[in-house]
């Protein structure tokens, strides 16, 4: 998947907008109150220093619509995936419900770079608490390929809002393109199954090739995607 180049960080668009969009879609599950934010955190992608693949340009996109703001930052250490973190969960930053971590991945794990990596449980013990209120992408190969029980528990432990990622191995075009619809839906919605079902409805094709999981501490999406993947 991919690479990231730079930071950035817009004005909210306006209440207005996200009202029109609740109304257009006559959906009560969404937001029309203020327009959620991403909190972004990306690895490399390539072993080019030459390579600018990166989802900062889908960040961009969803920001110059109207539809949020975002923090876009590079990491490729541990200390720099702490620090960023402590920077995301700090006071004054809780309109950034969503976490979005861009990695390379793996079952149960975030590789940050060739080096060095953390798994679930890690990030977990990590976030130990401090994730009240907030969404985390894992917009990585097969992170999410786990039990039901695994993601459940890391909600509980972090008490995180839910959690959204892949259980299969992602095209990084396929799964940007899909990006645009989900996160624009996960920035409105107030329910994660809601979301899901959702997303399974009106993209059926895209969600089971990509094996999308989304969880929260009381629930996990379609146990037969994560099994099947782990075949």
């Amino acid at each position: 998947m991919r690479f990231a180049t730079g930071s950035a960080i817009g004005r909210y668009p306006p209440r207005r907008v996200v009202a029109d969009w609740a109304t257009r879609l006559g959906e009560t599950q969404y937001m029309a109150v203020e327009t959620k934010s991403i909190f972004c955190l990306e690895g490399d992608w390539s072993r080019s220093i030459k390579s600018r693949q990166s989802v900062e340009p889908l960040l961009q996109l969803l920001q110059d619509c109207g539809a949020t703001t975002y923090v876009h930052r590079d990491v490729a250490t541990r200390a720099e995936l702490n620090h960023y973190l402590d920077r995301w969960l700090a006071r004054g930053m809780t309109r950034f419900k969503i976490g979005y971590l861009g990695f390379h991945g793996s079952r149960h794990t975030l590789h940050l770079s060739r080096n060095e990596s953390i798994t679930l449980s890690e990030l977990a013990d990590e976030l130990t608490g401090r994730c009240n209120g907030r969404l985390l992408y894992f917009g990585s190969c097969s992170t999410l390929a786990v039990q039901d029980s695994d993601l459940q528990d890391f909600c509980r432990q972090t008490s995180a809002r839910g959690v959204v990622g892949y259980t299969k191995d992602v095209d990084f075009v396929e799964s940007a393109g899909f990006e645009i619809h989900m996160l624009t839906d996960l920035l409105r919605a107030t329910n994660v199954r809601s979301a899901y079902n959702r997303l399974r409805k009106e993209h059926p094709v895209l969600t089971t090739r990509l094996g999308l999981r989304m969880a929260h501490a009381t629930w996990a999406s379609e146990r037969s995607v994560a099994i099947n993947a782990l075949k």
